[in-house]
């Protein structure tokens, strides 16, 4: 009876323990990608880490569950959720840095469109892309891409030239981070499932190895 009890406590326990690392790898790896592309602002940099990110959130999938390598049921929803949502996380954070700097230290502008033009995307639809100048004729740095355009517009600016030019006023950054907060949800609700699948996989195989060790209870004398 008492071993029927410290089973499960020791499978939720061990799948506790996994889903802590598991969360703490993941997500600090993301919050920290997204944090050093808000400084560098370094696009070569992002197509550096992004693949690397996308390996480390198969390579934990593969860690935590052993039977992953031929995934099944919710194992394929979690291969293809995983990766994704890890590389999302990292762009909304990343979004949401850039657009609280801008609150904090953005220049609001009145402008117009001085210039449009098409950007080959290659397999991708054609991307619109436009430059623009303030009311008195002066270019403002930086280039808008895919947005609804208008005369008269209200762009912001970072002084500093750092954080991409933003169509619309200061923005806050708050619905990129609840965004990235939601994504990182989903995260988590996929880590634990495998928490606790890869768990249950590896006291199952352990089980018939301790029986067998187990020594054969003596004839109690008559």
């Amino acid at each position: 009876m008492e071993q029927r009890i410290r089973g499960p406590i020791r499978r939720v326990g061990q799948a506790v323990l996994v889903l802590a690392g598991s969360v703490a790898v993941c997500l600090g790896a993301e919050v920290g990608v997204g944090t050093l592309l808000h400084v560098t602002q370094n696009v070569w940099l992002a197509l550096l880490l992004y693949p690397l990110l996308y390996i480390l959130a198969l390579g934990v999938l593969l860690t935590m569950v052993p039977s992953m390598d031929k995934p099944e049921g919710w194992g394929v929803l979690a291969m293809i959720v995983m990766p994704i949502s890890a590389l999302a996380v990292v762009r909304l954070t990343y979004s949401g840095l850039d657009q609280r700097a801008l609150h904090d230290r953005g220049q609001e502008i009145r402008a117009t469109v001085s210039d449009t033009y098409w950007v080959d995307e290659g397999p991708s639809a054609p991307l619109l892309a436009a430059e623009f100048k303030d009311l008195s004729g002066r270019p403002v740095p930086g280039t808008i891409y895919g947005e609804k355009l208008r005369a008269g517009q209200t762009v912001t600016v970072d002084p500093n030239g750092k954080i991409p030019l933003f169509l619309g006023e200061r923005p806050t950054g708050s619905g990129k981070f609840l965004a990235a907060g939601i994504t990182a949800a989903v995260q988590i609700l996929f880590l634990g499932w495998a928490a606790f699948r890869g768990t249950a996989e590896r006291l199952a195989a352990r089980t018939p190895d301790e029986t067998e060790r187990a020594p054969e209870p003596e004839d109690s004398p008559s």
